[in-house]
């Protein structure tokens, strides 16, 4: 999948160049849907490439990835709160929390106060609301410095059936 690939190659990129602007060596990562976090067949999903990288990034003197995970479906969350506890044990600094990404949001960015952080947002459809995220953004990172970068995959399926509603005489 191009999105995870982009994740596999850039993630590492961005913690390396913006641990250096850290007030602790640490960069934060969020994964607003992070799902069950590794796929049926065993391949690593969004939230296990984001833990490999923390795993990787761990070994460099100094610097931490902490990586929080917002997942709603309980049946996901049981499978990926069980990825994220085997990476714990490995030495990763990670939180799975249960709920919808909105209920985490202003907690991760308090965390990541004088951190970079790097939001990853990929819904199964409609993403957080954008006038939220913007809010969040501009009011509790509004400074150029540490970096502050988002990947966010918008559903075109999702937009389509919205603007149908939007056009339809019937507002359906």
């Amino acid at each position: 999948m191009f999105k995870h690939e982009l994740l596999r190659r850039y993630l590492p990129q961005f913690g390396g160049m913006t641990g250096t602007q850290s007030h602790d060596k640490r960069v934060v990562y969020l994964d607003g849907y992070a799902g069950e976090g590794r796929y049926e067949n065993g391949d690593p999903a969004s939230a296990e490439i984001a833990l490999r990288v923390a795993s990787y990034l761990r070994r460099r003197p100094g610097l931490t990835l902490e990586c929080f995970f917002s997942e709603p479906q309980a049946k996901s969350f049981d499978r990926l709160h069980q990825v994220v506890q085997h990476y714990l044990g490995r030495g990763v600094r990670a939180h799975a929390h249960r709920g919808e990404v909105d209920g985490v949001l202003d907690q991760v960015v308090e965390r990541a106060v004088r951190e970079p952080l790097f939001l990853f947002l990929d819904p199964c459809g409609l993403v957080l609301p954008q006038d939220r995220l913007v809010d969040v953004l501009a009011r509790k990172r509004p400074q150029k410095r540490p970096a502050t970068e988002l990947l966010m995959n918008f559903s075109m399926m999702a937009v389509w059936r919205l603007g149908g509603h939007v056009r339809s005489p019937k507002g359906r």
